[in-house]
């Protein structure tokens, strides 16, 4: 009785030991995206929020003027669609030199005013 409590630990562990090990994997794979204040090269008024729970707004002298969700994997970045901003998701490849942050748009992006705001628009980190 002993020995079958013993194999089933043994077996219980290197299960645990399995489920750590791909979930390790996983984060290590996570995006490097920057969060904090973006704006725009030529006017500190006007720029992006992205913060850390994966939420964005846009401002525009001080005024919120749209708000969304997004996630990243890799250096791909996806709005996702939200009834406030786009009806409908876009993704877009970014680059950041831990000042400017760039994006350009992979596929098809139906909103224009997102694509306007990203599609080879570079952001500047605000301090």
């Amino acid at each position: 009785m002993e020995n079958k409590k013993l194999i089933i630990l043994e077996i219980l562990l290197v299960l645990l030991s399995l489920i750590l090990a791909a979930c390790s994997s996983i984060s290590s794979t996570k995006s490097n995206f920057p969060t904090g204040k973006f704006v725009l090269p030529d006017s500190a008024s006007e720029g992006i929020y992205f913060n850390e729970d994966g939420t964005w707004s846009g401002f525009y002298w001080g005024q919120t003027v749209a708000e969304g969700t997004y996630h990243v994997e890799g250096d791909l970045y996806t709005e996702e669609a939200g009834p406030k901003a786009c009806p409908t998701s876009a993704t877009y490849r970014y680059s950041f030199d831990g000042t400017n942050l760039k994006f350009e748009l992979v596929g098809e992006d139906n909103c224009q005013n997102r694509r306007e705001s990203f599609d080879g628009v570079t952001y500047v980190l605000s301090k």
